[in-house]
């Protein structure tokens, strides 16, 4: 009798607990039914809130929100098929979907996974209100969201850069989102939405509504790396299209002039695009001894003169030793073609390259492995080379590694010939010491680099080859 009695009773301890527990997730309930147990009146706030594909990928959505201050139990629903009345509570059923932070926590989103598409809209509780969103129509296969890093950035003003895209680019736009806000930390500075394909920073003239809290953002700062974001919003909520560029204020003409710069002698630097990869860049420089601060300068286009440093703005790109650790490349991810400039400091004064013309698309860089060895002098091979049909080389840069990829010797030369080690016609080289003699049987690599009056890497021979 007992063993009947607490059993009786865990069944209605489990049973009263299920019922008052607000459990939808696991217990499907419809938004609907949520709105009529668990609050007075169909009085509701606002969410700001959109959806967007992921990039390059349509089994993944984003659904953006902006939690105001106060702001839990956020939730996401999802209607059951799209041919249902959107505005419909009842058509809606809760998802539990994991959230993140998006610019630093000021906006967070759920990712949802799956292609299908749905009506859907998030909630969240604010004082004891509920708020909802407007329904969000997903598209992420019948429109897929594009990304792009496309934007004009005009800098008139340094500090207050205007941004401009192109209107409508995919269709269906309704507004616009413009967020502004730090790389390093991802912390947000601005929020905003405009009807025109153009925004500046700060300027609020064609603001149509903001998410930055009665709060003036904070002037930018020179040298400080940025993000802007732009999405193209469709009236029913879904994201068309995605801008992300990273910028920093301030052209390299100030930097310059507020460093003391040597002129006495320029950073021997040029660049290629990676084998195959037109997309990939990689620019390559010597550093002198002491130097630091390496930093990538860059023009918006190549219609502009190159000889004009307030034209060029600082990037933030990877950088690697390359060739042993004598030379080092910044690694550049970008299609369009541009002028570039590298500088670094050596004991606080500020050294710069000759503007390179980045050509990865006009004219990428040809990889080839053909080179004529000759080693009937022992220890002392000559390399000769064809251009292989280009007609604008200038230069050719040698490089020999041995087979741990240490560096042995770097030599510039007019001639389409070089000996080891023999400097009769060296035009110049990056040689601190007599390179080392070669190893009897050892395997080295040769390296040839074709280059451009504009610095730009037109040819690269790569081949092995073992010391007789």
């Amino acid at each position: 009798m007992k063993v009947k009695t607490l059993l009786y009773l865990c069944i209605t301890s489990f049973l009263m607990f299920s019922c008052a527990e607000d459990n939808d997730v696991t217990v499907p309930r419809n938004l609907q039914e949520y709105i009529n147990t668990s609050f007075n009146n169909n009085e509701f706030g606002e969410v700001i809130a959109c959806a967007a594909s992921a990039n390059a990928n349509t089994n993944l959505a984003y659904i953006f929100y902006y939690p105001v201050e106060g702001a839990s139990d956020f939730r996401y629903y999802e209607a059951d098929s799209l041919n249902v009345d959107p505005n419909v509570f009842s058509n809606y059923r809760r998802n539990s979907l994991a959230i993140e932070d998006v610019f630093g926590g000021k906006l967070q989103r759920f990712s949802r996974p799956g292609a299908t598409e749905n009506w859907c809209l998030v909630t969240y509780v604010v004082n004891g209100k509920l708020h909802k969103s407007n329904p969000i129509r997903l598209k992420n296969t019948s429109k897929t969201t594009s990304w792009t890093d496309k934007v004009t950035i005009d800098y008139t003003t340094s500090l207050e850069p205007k941004f401009t895209w192109t209107d409508n680019a995919v269709g269906d736009n309704d507004i616009y989102f413009q967020v502004i806000s730090e790389t390093e930390e991802n912390t947000f500075l601005s929020g905003t939405y405009t009807k025109e394909n153009t925004f500046q920073y700060y300027n609020t003239a064609n603001v149509v509504l903001n998410i930055n809290e009665d709060k003036t953002p904070p002037a930018l700062e020179i040298d400080k790396e940025y993000q802007f974001t732009m999405m193209d919003v469709s009236s029913d909520n879904w994201v068309n299209l995605v801008i992300e560029e990273k910028f920093i204020p301030g052209n390299l003409q100030e930097f310059l002039d507020k460093n003391d710069v040597d002129t006495s002698q320029k950073i021997t630097a040029f660049a290629s695009s990676a084998n195959g990869n037109q997309n990939l860049s990689y620019i390559y420089y010597y550093p002198l001894t002491n130097a630091r601060d390496f930093r990538y300068y860059e023009t918006e286009g190549t219609s502009v003169n190159k000889d004009d440093f307030s034209n060029y703005r600082r990037k933030i790109l990877t950088d690697a030793t390359a060739f042993g650790t004598k030379l080092r490349r910044f690694s550049r991810t970008d299609d369009e073609e541009n002028w570039c400039i590298v500088t670094y400091e050596i004991d606080k004064k500020i050294y710069t390259s000759n503007p390179i013309r980045i050509k990865n698309v006009t004219q990428p860089t040809q990889y080839e492995k053909e080179v004529d060895i000759n080693q009937n002098e022992s220890l002392k091979p000559t390399f000769t080379w064809t251009d292989f049909g280009i007609t604008n080389n200038a230069l050719y840069f040698q490089v020999i590694t041995d087979n741990t990829n240490a560096f042995v010797s770097g030599i510039f030369t007019k001639e389409k010939t070089f000996t080891y080690y023999n400097t009769t016609n060296t035009v110049s080289n990056i040689n601190t010491e007599t390179p080392p003699d070669l190893v009897l049987n050892d395997e080295y690599k040769f390296t040839l680099l074709g280059i451009s009056s504009e610095n730009w890497v037109n040819l690269v021979i790569e081949d092995t080859f073992e010391v007789e």
